[in-house]
């Protein structure tokens, strides 16, 4: 391995970063739109919406577990706020009770998971099923229009020609990074995805810390919800569809490890930068949304297929110098 590479590795810099770099390079040659403010501004509103909803994913994909119910939850906080609005009740309580109702999805999911020890694909899939459910009742089927100027700002308005969606986003990713590196509930998701029996055996509640991550997943899909309502003045029924998926992409593109305790989330900012970059780019080449998603499953498949491998490459070398260090 070269210097330079050595250097990149201690850097700790997420793969996923190179990739946005050459995708950058890449369609900037491709299509003279590709850099135009216009889509710039688009690329970085977009990726705010995911990254906000891909933190909580990333918190229970570093435990090992997954959440299939954050679309829904961004859709249900949505419509939510958009009934209240709609209402005449304000804002704090529009957003609270938006909000609220993503950490009583996370609630739910939380005492499935992590107390009943309920398979989470299939809990997170009922309760995916549940919010989505809501979410047309409380809208009838139809799209709310929010009109509330104030609200439309927390999505569209700009402080020093920057989206405040943007500033939302970097200040909620710096909180979770420090909370993730350098606090003890960080310390504690970390040591449960790397092995639950050697956290249990630490003294590391693995039921209270899997009910937080749960709860903070439910958290930030709300948020993320809620702020594609505002940016979008409208709350619909099935906004979020897609974002369990994306979340997911970009949390495992960004290098985490869907065995858990290894990643985190500047990781996945990168992911989510990768993901809105490439659905850009094929969106000006007039790809369709279908292939899209058939280039991202490939691209995580290969990913998944690659982590493994290195996985395996490693406990080989591990045993190498074992078996050297005892002869």
């Amino acid at each position: 391995m070269s210097e330079k590479l050595k250097v990149l590795n201690r850097l700790n810099i997420p793969g996923a970063t190179y990739g946005v770099i050459l995708l950058f390079i890449f369609f900037s040659l491709i299509s003279n739109k590709f850099l135009s403010l216009a889509n710039i501004f688009l690329i970085a509103r977009s990726s705010s919406i995911l990254l906000i909803a891909s933190i909580g994913m990333t918190m229970v994909i570093l435990v090992s577990q997954i959440d299939l119910s954050v679309g829904s939850v961004m859709s249900l906080s949505g419509v939510i706020a958009g009934v209240c609005l709609q209402n005449g009740l304000s804002i704090p309580v529009a957003i609270l009770l938006g909000i609220a109702a993503g950490i009583a999805v996370g609630v739910i999911n939380g005492i499935m998971v992590a107390v009943y020890k309920f398979d989470y694909w299939i809990s997170t899939f009922a309760t995916m099923g549940v919010a989505a459910g809501l979410a047309l009742v409380f809208a009838n089927g139809e799209t709310i229009p929010v009109v509330d100027e104030a609200f439309g700002w927390l999505g569209n308005g700009k402080l020093f020609g920057i989206y405040v969606l943007i500033y939302i986003t970097v200040i909620l990713v710096a909180i979770m990074m420090f909370v993730l590196g350098k606090t003890k509930f960080g310390y504690n998701i970390y040591s449960i995805g790397g092995s639950e029996q050697t956290a249990l055996l630490s003294g590391i509640d693995v039921v209270k810390n899997r009910m937080y991550v749960y709860m903070c997943s439910g958290l930030f899909a709300s948020i993320a919800g809620l702020l594609l309502a505002s940016m979008g003045n409208s709350a619909s029924p099935i906004a979020g569809a897609d974002y369990s998926f994306d979340a997911i992409a970009a949390v495992i593109i960004g290098g985490t490890s869907f065995d858990g305790g290894k990643g985190g989330l500047l990781g996945t900012v990168m992911g989510t930068l990768m993901l809105r970059i490439l659905t850009s780019g094929l969106n000006l080449m007039g790809i369709s949304a279908i292939w899209q998603k058939a280039i991202i499953g490939v691209a995580i498949v290969a990913i998944l297929v690659g982590d493994a491998l290195n996985e395996k490459r490693k406990k080989k070398n591990d045993m190498r110098r074992t078996y050297a260090y005892e002869n």
